[in-house]
């Protein structure tokens, strides 16, 4: 609604996967935070970055950006959501020596992760609308249908917002190593935000020749 109207551009707003993924793996699980200090890192890197947008550096720092980087910034975010699917399907797993090595791709959720995979291309390959959509349907018609997924009806209500709702935990942040994850998290955000805005303005034709 605010992209509409204040921006007018035609393009749909939703939470950064990018920077969920660094928050759960790289903070709270690699560096050893508690999620209450880590959310209290990602409040002091939105202000900043609600501060960079005010005053127009986000702008200057995107166009600053060679046009072959912003490019690739796209697609490693996309290769970084990648490797996280098919860690959670079971198709790579954790390994000490090498980091990580091929699962077991006989199991049955990395069966339904390659058919969701595989229908996806086709029907884009094929220009059929909706195509990501028509083949998560299809791929959890099968997980109900094999017993991979539980039904737990149609509709339901959100679940609440009480035990994280304000659970910021600032003391963290005078920690020494927290300034380096709070403008991680900025840089995260702002690659993040600037790739995926990038790589969307390409392929809806809304950008020039320069990109």
């Amino acid at each position: 609604f605010i992209m509409g109207l204040v921006a007018n551009y035609p393009i749909a707003q939703a939470p950064g996967m990018g920077l969920n993924a660094f928050f759960t793996y790289s903070v709270v699980l690699g560096m050893g935070y508690t999620w209450q200090v880590a959310l209290a890192a990602v409040f002091v890197s939105g202000v900043l970055f609600i501060l960079l947008s005010i005053f127009k550096s986000r702008e200057w720092i995107i166009n600053s950006i060679p046009h072959s980087l912003r490019t690739g910034i796209s697609a490693g975010i996309g290769l970084f959501l990648a490797f996280i699917a098919l860690k959670n399907a079971g198709i790579v797993v954790d390994n000490p020596a090498t980091l990580v090595s091929m699962g077991d791709i006989t199991s049955l959720p990395s069966v339904l992760a390659a058919i969701g995979f595989f229908l996806t291309i086709a029907l884009v390959h094929r220009g059929v609308k909706g195509a990501v959509m028509i083949a998560i349907l299809g791929v959890t018609a099968l997980g109900l249908l094999f017993g991979d997924v539980q039904w737990n009806g149609v509709m339901s209500t959100p679940p609440s917002i009480a035990p994280t709702f304000l659970q910021l935990d600032f003391s963290g942040l005078f920690e020494v190593g927290m300034i380096s994850v709070v403008f991680a998290f900025l840089f995260v955000d702002l690659f993040d935000t600037a790739g995926t805005l990038v790589g969307v303005s390409q392929k809806a034709g809304l950008t020039d020749e320069n990109g």
